[in-house]
């Protein structure tokens, strides 16, 4: 089949045009090339008044301020469509060049990143980590020295869900990357190594470092250079984006006590993001068509030349790892399989094989779905952190390709949330809690520091008027103690109501009834996974 590439002169127009399209709204398609030819579904789908209807309900059912999306189909970009605003403060449009944190879809860079490196004979995928890093170490010695660079990217540590991500996460993170490397020999596994999966994090911050030892230059400088620069992708950063450009950047949303509202982090412009390489890229949607055209082109960067090799594309796009097959892929997609691979997820939908990633930050949610064999790539990109939304756009603008026009799939996954975009339960509003603990004798016993291996200290201590938990090393992990039901227990909440992860303070005892440790307890049980309170214990320090 004919190749019909997207140049970089012609991209600049086409994004230039997009941002002249309108205010609140703008649903401008462009179609590259005099002749271009596009399959019937596909051209229905962009032409069609319909979709509009559809996006800006299940914007407005789940609360999701801005939404930009955008589809390729046999080369061409048949759809690329922004809605509503970057910001609900100042209620600026957003546009093609609006920059999204795109969370965990990261992941594939980095995995690109090696395979160049691999293409350079600079590190093979099987080289042990501990070649490229001398002081990686897990907690068992065996598995730490046949730990591969492949074991980095396919979630089969043996580490729990989501282990040690409150090194991460809520942001602003004061752990540098260097700690959280040296941090993992304290994480116990919850699973077996290279047999299950257990989605992580951490370990794509090592895949990070990994490429700058072998390459001499850091992780972010290595994207920008390496991948961004020769794809000409201007509006795509691992770093911090540019003060001339931080204007283009959409400000993340969540429902906090019920209502729509912009989530704040802090960002300090003089330290790396520590989580970059596992999900801090911030990037455009007409920057991420390119990156979609590139994976549909095997590597082939729009000048005929090679970013990395067919070699490296297959090992990236090849089931590394199984997974469990999701009620939803099997009601809605008649699954058969699912795996991961380097960065990418795989499985079978209607038939058909998808390769795929979805990117979750406070604040930003993404989707990225390929179709191979349709030469088809799909791109999500909101600034609210609604599941049920992101998952509702794929589907709207997927299916059609797949045969299925007719269903609503606002309808098919709204029910898992409310109305106002929240979960389920509304983890911004823990039911009323009984009266602030300032006399109770028992929390005044618990006084003290309590320290864990891998998170450091926790202050449980009386501050003016209120008893509080604070982290050391994460500020935003302050909250209230108030009293629970429970002996021994109390209920935390956190200061910030964005955070949705309350938890209750468990107090132990040793032989001799004297406190000897705390457990953080999650209030919900379907808290966000990287809240990995779980794998915390704050031993209480000698006074």
């Amino acid at each position: 089949m004919n190749r019909l590439y997207i140049n970089a002169p012609r991209a600049k127009i086409f994004t230039r045009k997009f941002m002249m399209c309108g205010l609140t709204l703008i649903s401008c398609i462009w179609i590259l090339g005099a002749h271009a030819q596009v399959n019937t579904s596909a051209s229905t789908l962009a032409n069609n008044p319909e979709l509009d209807r559809k996006v800006e309900q299940i914007m407005t059912r789940l609360n999701i301020p801005g939404v930009a999306v955008g589809v390729i189909k046999d080369n061409q970009i048949v759809l690329a469509k922004s809605y509503g605003v970057k910001d609900i403060r100042t209620h600026e449009p957003i546009t093609a060049h609006s920059l999204f944190k795109i969370a965990s879809n990261t992941k594939a860079f980095t995995a690109a990143a090696l395979a160049i490196l691999v293409d350079e004979g600079k590190l093979s995928w099987d080289d042990p980590v501990v070649k490229h890093l001398p002081d990686f170490q897990l907690y068992d010695p065996w598995v730490s020295e046949h730990f591969t660079i492949t074991d980095l990217l396919t979630h089969r540590s043996g580490l729990g869900l989501g282990a040690g991500d409150l090194m991460l996460w809520p942001e602003p993170s004061s752990f540098s990357r260097a700690e959280v490397v040296h941090n993992l020999r304290f994480l116990k596994p919850s699973g077996q190594f290279r047999a299950d999966y257990a989605y992580d994090n951490l370990l794509y911050i090592v895949a990070g470092e990994v490429v700058a030892a072998a390459s001499g230059q850091s992780w972010q400088k290595f994207v920008e250079q390496r991948i961004f620069a020769p794809l000409g992708m201007q509006y795509c950063f691992a770093g911090h984006i540019p003060q001339a450009l931080q204007k283009f950047a959409a400000t993340p949303h969540g429902v906090v006590n019920g209502q729509l509202a912009t989530i704040e982090r802090e960002i300090d412009e003089n330290r790396p993001n520590v989580s970059a390489a596992a999900g801090g890229i911030q990037c455009s949607l007409s920057d991420m068509l390119v990156w979609a055209q590139l994976q549909l082109n095997k590597g082939i960067k729009a000048d005929g030349n090679r970013l990395f090799s067919l070699a490296q594309h297959k090992q990236m796009w090849s089931p590394q790892t199984i997974m469990p097959v999701s009620g939803t892929d099997k009601q809605h997609n008649n699954t058969h399989f699912s795996a991961y691979g380097l960065g990418w997820r795989l499985n079978d939908v209607d038939g058909h094989l998808r390769v795929h990633h979805s990117g979750s930050l406070a604040g930003m949610y993404s989707y990225v779905s390929f179709f191979p064999e349709l030469d088809l790539g799909i791109v999500v990109l909101t600034n609210q952190e609604s599941s049920a939304g992101r998952s509702a756009l794929m589907y709207t603008l997927m299916k059609p390709y797949l045969g299925d026009d007719q269903t609503d799939w606002l309808a098919a996954f709204a029910p898992r949330t409310s109305n106002s975009g929240a979960r389920e339960k509304n983890h911004n509003q823990t039911s009323a809690p009984v009266a602030l603990l300032t006399q109770d004798k028992l929390i005044q016993a618990a006084l003290g520091v309590y320290r864990d291996d891998w998170l450091g200290d926790f202050y449980l201590e009386q501050k003016e008027d209120r008893i509080q938990l604070r982290s050391a090393r994460v500020s935003k992990l302050i909250g209230g103690i108030y009293e629970d039901s429970k002996k021994d227990r109390y209920l935390v909440r956190w200061d910030d109501r964005s955070l949705a992860a309350d938890v209750f303070v468990q107090l132990h005892r040793d032989k001799n009834n004297k406190l000897s440790y705390i457990e953080l307890v999650p209030v919900f049980s379907d808290i966000d996974f990287s809240y990995d309170f779980q794998d915390l214990k704050l031993q209480k320090l000698v006074d």
